[in-house]
C-alpha cells in the first residue's frame, strides 16, 4: 500500500510539467502519420508497412524515455538537491515508485497510439490489411523490451544528470537505426537497445518460439539490472557537486 502511495506522489509531481502532454500528443500525432503512410503506400506489402511503424516506433522509444526520466529526475534536484530522496529509509521504493509510473505511462502511451492506428484503419476501411494479432505480440514485446531502458535512464539521470541522459537516449535511437538493418548473432543479440528491434523481427516471422531461450535470458538480464540499480540507489549519496 505504501508504493502505491508513493506512485501517487510521482503522478502529483508530474502534474505541472510537459509529462501528460508528452504522453497524449506524440501517441495521436504517431496514429495519424501511421494511418497516412498506410493510405499513401497502399500497394506495398502488409510485411513492410507493419515492420516500417513498429521499427520506427522501436528507434523512438528510447529517446523519448530519455526525455520523460530525465524530467522527472530534474524535478527531484531543483526541489533539494536529492536532500529528500537521500533521507528517506527505504530508498529503493522510491525508485521502484518512479519506475513503476514512468513505465506504465509509457505502456499505456504506446497502447494508446496503436488503439488509435487500428481505429484509424477501421475508419478509412484498410483495417483488413493490418495483422491484428501479430501487431499485439510485437508492441507487447516492445513495451516489454524497453523496461530496461527505462530502467537504466533512471540511474544515468541519477547519477549523472540530463545531459548525459538525453545523450545516451539519441545513441540508442540511432543505434535501433542501424539494428533494424542489420541482424545481430551470438551475444550481440543482448544488447539491451537492440532487444526492441530483435523482438519485432521474430514477431513478424513467427520466430519467438525459436528463440525462447534467448528471451529468457532477456528477462534475466531485465531482472538483474533492476535489481544492481536497487541497489546501488540503496546506498547513493548523491552527485559530488553537491557533497
Amino acid at each position: 500500500m505504501r508504493l502505491a502511495y508513493t506512485v501517487r506522489s510521482e503522478q502529483i509531481k508530474m502534474k505541472h510539467t510537459p509529462f501528460r502532454a508528452i504522453h497524449l500528443c506524440l501517441p495521436v500525432m504517431g496514429a495519424v502519420l501511421f494511418v497516412i503512410y498506410y493510405l499513401l503506400y497502399g500497394n506495398t506489402t502488409d510485411y513492410k508497412k507493419l515492420k516500417m511503424i513498429l521499427e520506427l516506433t522501436a528507434t523512438v522509444f528510447p529517446l523519448l524515455i530519455s526525455v520523460v526520466v530525465s524530467l522527472n529526475v530534474t524535478l527531484e534536484e531543483k526541489a533539494s538537491h536529492f536532500q529528500t530522496l537521500l533521507a528517506v529509509p527505504n530508498r529503493h521504493k522510491i525508485l521502484l515508485a518512479k519506475l513503476a509510473y514512468l513505465y506504465d505511462a509509457g505502456v499505456i502511451a504506446l497502447s494508446f497510439l496503436f488503439l488509435l492506428f487500428v481505429l484509424g484503419t477501421q475508419l478509412f476501411g484498410i483495417a483488413g490489411s493490418v495483422q491484428i494479432v501479430t501487431l499485439v505480440k510485437a508492441v507487447a514485446g516492445i513495451a516489454f523490451c524497453n523496461l530496461i531502458i527505462y530502467i537504466l535512464h533512471l540511474f544515468l539521470s541519477f547519477k549523472f544528470g540530463l545531459g548525459l541522459s538525453l545523450f545516451w537516449g539519441v545513441f540508442e535511437s540511432l543505434q535501433c537505426i542501424l539494428y533494424s538493418n542489420i541482424e545481430l548473432k551470438h551475444i550481440a543479440k543482448y544488447i539491451p537497445f537492440a532487444w526492441s528491434m530483435n523482438w519485432v523481427r521474430d514477431s513478424l516471422n513467427n520466430q519467438l518460439l525459436i528463440h525462447r531461450i534467448e528471451w529468457v535470458w532477456v528477462a534475466v538480464l531485465t531482472i538483474g539490472g533492476l535489481l544492481l540499480v536497487l541497489l546501488w540507489f540503496s546506498h547513493w549519496e548523491g552527485r559530488k557537486n553537491y557533497e
